[in-house]
């Protein structure tokens, strides 16, 4: 039995919805909504005691980190290989990879939880937000959500989150343009995924930098992207923002809907 409890087909909790779906794997998608932090519940505390999303649960074995999850999907079930077999081009996955999980995508999600979580808390009064607090079991990540409800994320780490961001994309564009058409070289892999889950909207959010005139190999790639049927059905798992917000991305990129909606 394969179990996958997340939340929207976004970032670290999408990875695991858009391989399965990659490889064709059936599972079941334990929803689990971040909106009323579902992921403190004592219900899926008891699957990941440290309070995170996503968890992979395959006949009963837990696994609570998504990038290896992946590589765990890709090892344990049958489908299309998403590693390379040639080391290099296995190496440079890996690379990615790592860059897009301990660099670009927590500098995204600071952007984005301070631009549309944190005004929901301004209205809120402070016995319910320590209250809040209280169920988060990581002293780090209550510490980022206490600064995220009381609106104390300083400046200047928005301002070097934004500027990590916009370096980035500068970093893919020349991946891409010089050994494309995948991020890990000619065969599309897990890399692809993991910085799909992120990147998706990329068009929409930051136009002004992710444009066919800037960033024209991005752009390809990111259209590429959307177009699989795999990543398609994977966006199609969402019951909020996410699956119509990839929608629309689609229709600006003029790439057509492989899954009937």
């Amino acid at each position: 039995m394969l179990e996958v409890y997340t939340w929207e087909p976004n970032a670290n909790s999408g990875k695991p919805l858009l391989c399965l779906h990659e490889k064709g794997v059936p599972f079941t998608h334990r929803y689990i909504d971040m909106g009323q932090m579902e992921q403190f519940s004592p219900e899926f505390l008891a699957i990941n005691p440290d309070g995170t999303i996503p968890a992979v649960v395959h006949d009963g074995f837990v696994m609570t980190e998504s990038t290896p999850a992946m590589e765990y999907i890709d090892d344990a079930f049958a489908g299309p290989a998403l590693r390379p077999a040639d080391p290099t081009a296995r190496w440079r996955m890996r690379q990615v990879m790592r860059y897009m999980d301990n660099v670009v995508a927590p500098c995204l999600a600071m952007l984005a939880s301070n631009r549309l979580a944190a005004p929901r808390y301004v209205a809120v009064d402070e016995a319910e937000k320590r209250r809040q607090l209280a169920k988060i079991p990581l002293p780090e990540r209550r510490a980022a959500w206490e600064k995220l409800m009381f609106g104390k994320t300083p400046q200047a780490d928005l301002d070097e989150s934004a500027r990590r961001v916009s370096a980035s994309f500068a970093w893919f564009e020349n991946l891409l343009a010089q050994g494309g058409p995948w991020l890990a070289g000619a065969e599309f892999s897990l890399a692809d995924i993991n910085v799909m889950a992120t990147f998706y909207h990329l068009p929409q959010s930051w136009p002004e930098e992710v444009n066919d005139r800037l960033r024209p190999a991005l752009m390809d790639w990111l259209r590429r992207c959307h177009a699989r049927e795999g990543l398609q059905k994977g966006f199609a798992t969402g019951r909020g923002f996410v699956t119509a917000r990839a929608a629309e991305v689609r229709q600006m990129l003029g790439v057509a809907e492989a899954v009937a909606a």
